[in-house]
């Protein structure tokens, strides 16, 4: 059979089983990145167990194995797994799993390789839910005896994607830590109590294709496609707090908002946050509305609803007692100040008087650019904020950034990051030694919320006693998970974040 008949439309699976009734039909299925010897072996074992092989492959948009990976595209690796004689037919997966291919193919045979046969080692628990989906269709779960490679581990030792300041950073981190001691710190994340105080915003996502101009006057005419809502600010770091499995509470003020109320109770549905907030009426929650062209995530235009002024026509008191009674009991408070006005006055003041160990995160924007540095918080024990946030604080635009955050740590003595966009992130540990990791994700999708995702994480390793490279590194490694996700519409997880360390 011709290579390129071999390679099947998804669609067409269901098919091959009904035609093929009085024949065994053998499933594997995984990403198979770059073929090698084990994978050879894999394919010739499972093959023993019936009479046609059918092979399918994770398609790159699903591929989790980390920056720079696949290495090769979903039409190549089918191809190349068409090429081989045991292999009787390809299809590329339409999800990141393999239970609609076991779906639509009933398999009499699902194939593992012996890494699988532990199935508490598996960390996605793919595995158990693979085993549940073949049963249902009359199959069974089976693992070969074959030596085992993996693909990343040749593709890191002889493809290697990385720059050499990438591939210092990972030299001096394994200089240091292990696979186990990140995974460990990763590990001790999980039933943190984290309180989160700032800003809710919402992310309004009007995706619409550009046509034309328009007829009667020079701006673009785009027709609509779709909208969503989506809890950014600090509902998307308690969201992702919440995946890293900490104990999260939330203290904010909003306008009340029929549809704010609708997001929020969907976020709870969603999340385990424990939310305590204040209600002003009159007020607007903050909302972000963006007009997205979706095939290359481009914005076209930003519309805000944001005031400043809250606390110049609302009374705080009420926010006050709340904050009060909260700025004990966590293992870390997290302030988020996106400078639209909830820290601001008699809260702010109330705010640097908190107790317990404090993270902080500064944001400039368009609608507070120059008004909110920094510099007007007191009390904090970790600073994340980036190179203009930085350069507002100092006043100073034009000094070099490695000078001027070595200026920033003489000013403040406390460790804190400065994030540099593309380029990567410069972190000093609390004796103001400086640490630079480059960034490791080339092919972003959408930048908004990526630093919250840095703030976060990088205050959780700063409060669990991490040091050095591993505090950049690993936060880098998080933010660059969150450039892959559309907006905040979902949480970076766990797992992707250990497969992508590993």
């Amino acid at each position: 059979m011709k290579m390129r008949n071999k390679i099947l439309e998804f669609g067409n699976l269901t098919d091959l089983k009904k035609e093929n009734k009085s024949k065994k039909v053998v499933h594997c299925h995984g990403v198979f990145d770059l073929l090698h010897h084990g994978h050879l072996q894999h394919f010739c074992l499972a093959k023993n167990y019936g009479d046609i092989l059918v092979v399918t492959i994770t398609p790159d948009r699903f591929v989790n194995k980390g920056p720079g990976r696949p290495h090769f595209t979903e039409a190549k690796r089918a191809e190349m797994l068409a090429a081989l004689e045991v292999v009787d037919y390809v299809a590329i997966n339409e999800a990141p799993t393999a239970i609609p291919a076991i779906g639509a193919l009933k398999p009499d045979f699902f194939v593992k390789g012996p890494d699988y046969k532990n199935k508490d080692s598996d960390i996605t628990g793919a595995i158990l839910e693979e085993e549940d989906a073949v049963r249902s269709v009359g199959g069974k779960l089976v693992f070969t005896d074959d030596e085992t490679d993996s693909s990343t581990r040749l593709i890191n030792a002889f493809l290697s994607p990385w720059d050499e300041d990438q591939k210092k950073a990972i030299d001096d981190l394994k200089a240091g830590w292990s696979i186990l001691d990140l995974l460990g710190l990763i590990d001790r994340m999980k039933g943190l109590k984290v309180l989160v105080i700032g800003e809710p915003i919402v992310d309004t996502y009007i995706f619409c294709q550009p046509e034309n101009l328009s007829s009667k006057s020079p701006s673009i005419s785009s027709r609509f496609i779709s909208r969503e809502d989506y809890a950014g600010g600090s509902l998307a770091i308690g969201r992702h707090l919440d995946a890293l499995g900490c104990d999260v509470t939330l203290l904010y003020t909003h306008g009340g908002e029929d549809y704010f109320l609708d997001l929020l109770a969907r976020y709870r549905e969603e999340t385990a946050c424990q939310v305590e907030s204040v209600e002003l009426r009159g007020i607007p929650t903050p909302r972000k509305t963006r007009y997205i062209e979706p095939f290359g995530a481009q914005r076209m235009f930003e519309l805000i609803d944001v005031r400043h002024d809250q606390w110049e026509h609302a009374d705080p008191s009420d926010f006050i007692e709340i904050l009060s009674r909260h700025s004990i009991s966590y293992d870390m408070t997290m302030v988020a100040d996106f400078g639209h006005g909830l820290l601001e006055g008699p809260v702010l003041e109330q705010l640097n008087k908190a107790e317990g160990v404090i993270a902080l995160n500064v944001q400039t924007n368009s609608e507070n650019y120059g008004f909110n540095r920094f510099d007007k918080h007191e009390h904090y024990d970790y600073l994340s904020i980036d190179e203009r946030e930085c350069r507002l604080g100092m006043h100073d635009r034009s000094t070099p950034i490695e000078q001027l955050a070595k200026q920033t740590y003489e000013r403040i003595h406390k460790p804190f990051s400065i994030t540099l966009g593309g380029r990567g992130s410069l972190y000093f540990d609390p004796d103001g030694k400086e640490y630079f990791c480059p960034t490791y994700f080339r092919e972003v999708i959408d930048t908004t919320g990526a630093g919250d995702a840095y703030f976060l994480m990088s205050s959780l390793l700063s409060g669990l006693g991490a040091f050095g490279i591993a505090i950049p590194f690993l936060s880098n490694l998080f933010a660059g998970l969150k450039t892959r996700i559309i907006g905040n519409s979902k949480a970076v997880q766990k797992v992707d974040l250990i497969r992508t360390v590993e």
